[in-house]
């Protein structure tokens, strides 16, 4: 731990003493804020706050400076342009955006996580400030440490911490509400908490329930204080300010003291935080408190709602994306088959090798399922040479074999008017290269060719070897495994034939008695 220490004004000229304390993550020495410009943080030794047993931490994550104001000294927060970002109080900062520090505030820079702490103040205060211009418009909450509120103040750190964490990691928003019940009701004085989302009209949706409230029912809240809350605004209810009788949920359940608040997303109320007490009241001072820490939990729920409902847009662009694009495929495939029944059924039983192979290659998914589409699409360019050539029975002359090597050539250009296809197109241009330089249509040899043409260029022989034509039966399968192991290091690549060796068949023989039906029906 460091042992000098600098004394700054904060507030109305309090001589403070800033530390960044370690909550969470490995052990890591204090770090005293001094009368010095700036101290780095990150994995490097050279950091004045050295991270080194994080792999998430960039070498100069991120700093921290001091400025001069009218009031004393400072000190700013920014992000170093890292890698995975640097969080205050669960938001994370913008790169290079600076935000200045106060006393319990929460910097997390996984798997670390600090807290800002006053030694120099007797107490701290519940502060809530706006920070637009900093970060968007997010209010962050300051936490209540005055003389008997310590435990309560710790309990809320901890809760907002805990929230912070689950709720940006959350793949829905059952996760993310799960993760703001559990941080409203410990870190109020409110006993029954439930996070709601409405879902048309009056209708509504529980979606995480702490205490007495039933996750089954909806009716066991103020249904007023909801609908009052739906408007936009925090609000507020204690029954010992009623002059009339309130509503009938209120009245029925014994609703002592209640609290609504909004999450927005814009102007749009996308859910609330709904808390009750009931058969016992919460004091005036207590309630507050717990309205500006219920606010700040709103606040960081409408940043992961955003979130999550941008990610589901992506997923949803992504799947029509690719519903277009399959759809695009087969309407390329049938257009081939029309002209040669023999390559469609080739085509779909190229793309299944192809992609299990891919897969013993242990390649990423999207890129097994681009090579798998590519596999469908891979003779397309047959689609501009005769019939009279394709289904000849005979010795082709040299004329026809040029023709017929031209197909993956036309088969790029035809593809290049796809956007979603570009991807496949070195390996529908490749399929006929070999490793020793004797292919078409470019010579390539070795690892100049394509991945993808490399891998297609195996299936497609295999296939070829394996299928019927008019012209000739296809050959046993051992012996076209055979022929495929000879050939290895001259026209295939030696590392993928050994691989394909351990593909199982069955699904491929499944497919190659379909299609052999299908041809003859």
């Amino acid at each position: 731990m460091n042992s000098s220490w600098v004394s700054i004004l904060y507030g109305m000229s309090m001589e403070s003493k800033f530390v960044l304390e370690t909550l969470h993550g490995p052990d890591t020495p204090m770090l005293a804020l001094e009368d010095k410009k700036s101290y780095s943080i990150g994995r490097g030794d050279e950091n004045e706050l050295s991270l080194p047993k994080g792999a998430t931490v960039s070498r100069n994550h991120a700093i921290i400076t001091m400025q001069l104001t009218l009031s004393g000294k400072v000190w700013m927060l920014r992000d170093n342009g890292s890698r995975h970002g640097t969080y205050l109080n669960g938001i994370k900062l913008k790169e290079e955006q600076a935000v200045r520090l106060r006393s319990a505030d929460l910097i997390s820079i996984e798997p670390y996580t600090f807290q800002v702490v006053d030694y120099a103040q007797d107490n701290m205060f519940t502060e809530t400030y706006d920070d637009a211009k900093a970060m968007g418009g997010t209010s962050i909450l300051r936490v209540d440490r005055t003389q008997g509120g310590v435990s309560l103040a710790q309990e809320r750190l901890e809760a907002l911490l805990e929230c912070s964490r689950v709720i940006h990691r959350a793949e829905s928003e059952l996760e993310m509400a799960e993760a703001l019940a559990s941080a409203a009701s410990a870190g109020t004085a409110f006993s029954n908490v439930a996070v709601i989302r409405p879902v048309g009209g009056s209708r509504i949706e529980m979606l995480a329930a702490k205490g007495r409230i039933s996750l089954d029912n909806a009716s066991n809240i103020s249904r007023s204080l909801l609908d009052a809350a739906m408007e936009g605004e925090p609000v507020r209810f204690q029954k010992a300010d009623m002059v009339e009788e309130g509503a009938q949920s209120i009245m029925q359940y014994s609703i002592e003291e209640a609290l609504c608040i909004p999450i927005l997303i814009g102007s749009s109320v996308a859910g609330c935080i709904y808390l009750d007490n009931r058969g016992g009241q919460v004091s005036r001072e207590a309630a507050d408190d717990d309205i500006e820490f219920c606010t700040g939990l709103a606040e960081i729920a409408s940043l992961a709602m955003a979130n999550l409902k941008r990610i589901d847009l992506e997923r949803r662009y992504t799947e029509e994306r690719h519903g277009s694009l399959l759809g695009t495929v087969a309407a390329l495939v049938s257009a081939l088959d029309a002209k040669d029944t023999y390559t469609c059924g080739h085509s779909e039983r190229v793309a299944w090798l192809s992609r299990e192979l891919a897969t013993l290659l242990e390649l990423d998914k999207e890129i097994v399922e681009q090579i798998h589409i590519c596999g469908l699409v891979h003779d397309i360019g047959k689609i501009g040479i005769p019939e009279s050539i394709l289904q000849k029975p005979g010795r082709l002359t040299e004329e026809e074999f040029a023709q017929i090597k031209s197909h993956p050539v036309v088969g790029e250009q035809i593809l290049q008017d796809v956007p979603q296809l570009h991807a496949v197109l070195p390996g529908v241009r490749s399929h006929h290269e070999r490793w020793d330089g004797k292919g078409y249509p470019d010579g390539t040899s070795a690892e100049d060719t394509p991945l993808f043409g490399r891998i297609l260029g195996v299936a497609d022989a295999f296939d070829a070897m394996c299928s019927s034509r008019a012209y000739r039966d296809g050959l046993n399968r051992a012996k076209v495994l055979d022929e495929l192991t000879a050939c290895a290091g001259t026209q295939f690549d030696p590392k993928l034939v050994q691989l394909f060796m351990q593909i199982e068949f069955i699904h491929y023989d499944v497919m190659i008695d379909f299609h052999v039906s299908q041809s003859s029906a």
